[in-house]
């Protein structure tokens, strides 16, 4: 063999090595959220938010490029459902969406309750007494919205955003409001209310929500950030960044638990 097709053999070999080898090698994806704080949120013209500086940290350990987009929950769903390379978050992790998307996770995990104003004589301690007492309005791309539907709450208000349900509320065209623990600082403020105003009524829901990346991303991205997550609760990382954004909150023993990820 001459020395021309020996430099050609190895060349080719270092060609089929390459391909081989990509889809291990770094990856530029394209991540979707909402206006959802404290978890995702605008601040300063750039994304903000506990679901952001962990996948922030996540992209700089598995050494993928990441461009995070803030767009409307149903544009993001849709356009992560579709691209290669693409995801969402933080999405909360239901049964019909299990076979939809890849999963990375869980990122959080929060509980939902019923509020009311404090001077409005209200006591809700079940659905039932929120179906028959309350008047509501939400968001109409949460899944508390669908989740109450499917229990027969026939008469809530859909409203665009968290902003207009709060006015509703402080207005008092609504006695009732929905809220996770974590954001209810975050909606108060958007009417200038504060927590001494409203009391916590019958808590309904406890979820973990999760990245959800494309059906079309490569598999090996998905298994990387995934490890990569679970590398970063091994060495504190992932409970330092908590505590910094929920100082008044303890962590939920689950949300270390990323085997849940895996059901």
């Amino acid at each position: 063999m001459g020395r021309g097709e020996t430099r050609i053999g190895t060349l080719g070999l270092a060609l089929l090595a390459w391909l081989f080898w990509q889809p291990l090698q770094a990856a530029q994806l394209l991540l979707y959220s909402e206006e959802n704080p404290p978890l995702n949120f605008m601040r300063d013209g750039q994304p903000a938010g506990f679901s952001v500086e962990l996948v922030q940290l996540l992209s700089a350990r598995t050494g993928d490029a990441i461009k995070i987009e803030l767009v409307p929950w149903t544009r993001g769903y849709a356009q992560a459902r579709q691209q290669a390379n693409s995801g969402l978050f933080s999405v909360v992790r239901l049964e019909q969406r299990d076979g939809l998307f890849q999963w990375v996770g869980p990122l959080m995990e929060t509980r939902t309750r019923f509020y009311a104003r404090r001077d409005s004589g209200l006591r809700i301690d079940s659905l039932d007494d929120a179906r028959r007492l309350g008047r509501l309005a939400l968001p109409r791309q949460w899944y508390s919205l669908e989740y109450l539907q499917g229990q027969g709450f026939d008469t809530i208000f859909t409203v665009t955003s968290p902003d207009k349900m709060m006015h509703m509320f402080k207005s008092q065209r609504i006695n009732l409001i929905v809220s996770s623990e974590i954001a209810l600082p975050y909606f108060l403020a958007l009417e200038g209310m504060s927590p001494d105003q409203i009391e916590a009524q019958f808590s309904f829901l406890q979820h973990q929500s999760f990245l959800a990346f494309s059906q079309a991303t490569d598999p090996a991205v998905v298994a990387r950030w995934q490890q990569a997550l679970e590398a970063i609760k091994a060495d504190g990382s992932f409970t330092r960044i908590y505590q910094r954004w929920f100082s008044d909150l303890p962590l939920p023993a689950g949300l270390l638990d990323s085997r849940a990820a895996q059901r």
